[in-house]
């Protein structure tokens, strides 16, 4: 890791990793600027929405001051590392002067090689006020950790790291098949009684079937959990 990225001695410690992803993977430029400019500065602190006082003190001058809240260390992979990028796009295009737009943030992250976490993004958020998702969720809030792990932990790597939108041809036949089988299907409404979610976003065209929508919940709840 390099040594400059301890200069942002307020950031929690769990975020390092992904920091480190993210900041590994910025075009040179952009990296030299992030790890170099002492005013941009990345801050953590779960006494942030509590506390009547906090006071912190840097080192030098900060004219761009990044707050993560912690509770989106519960967040798939794809996500913290969407959100991280998305900060540092902000503070380039601010230093830059350009002025972007959040359209215009995911543009950049493209540009710089973001694709799957842009993409994995916009998948999830097509389907996460979904109805299939709130059931899916709900449900395995009330389950055992190692029932779920046991039955979903085969998709869940994928999901936490890449997002739903990419589960192989293969891995959605096994997950059908799971469905129509042995699970949830007595616990919850059935299936045919949802409806399905169709996203307006222009680079998610098709349909996004129940079962996805039901996975994504129970895949949230078990990251929870985790």
């Amino acid at each position: 890791m390099d040594k400059r990225m301890n200069r942002f001695k307020l950031c929690d410690l769990r975020f390092y990793p992904y920091l480190k992803r993210v900041i590994e993977r910025l075009p040179k430029d952009v990296r030299e600027d992030v790890l170099n400019d002492k005013s941009f500065q990345i801050l953590t602190d779960d006494d942030a929405l509590n506390a009547c006082v906090l006071r912190y003190r840097f080192s030098d001058p900060v004219k761009t001051l990044v707050y993560l809240n912690t509770k989106i260390l519960k967040e798939p992979e794809h996500q913290l590392i969407h959100t991280i990028a998305s900060e540092i796009a902000h503070y380039v295009s601010n230093k830059r002067k350009t002025g972007l737009g959040s359209k215009d943030i995911d543009d950049l992250l493209l540009q710089w090689g973001f694709e799957k976490e842009v993409e994995a993004v916009r998948y999830d958020h097509a389907i996460s006020g979904s109805e299939g998702y709130k059931i899916g969720y709900e449900w395995a809030k009330k389950q055992n950790y190692d029932y779920l792990m046991q039955h979903f932990g085969l998709y869940f790597d994928q999901w936490n790291d890449e997002g739903m939108g990419r589960l192989s041809s293969k891995e959605l036949k096994m997950l059908n098949l799971k469905f129509e089988t042995d699970l949830i299907s007595e616990d919850i409404v059935p299936l045919k009684n949802l409806k399905l979610v169709e996203s307006d976003n222009g680079r998610i065209s098709e349909l996004l079937s129940n079962r996805m929508a039901m996975l994504a919940g129970i895949l949230t709840a078990v990251k929870e959990a985790i």
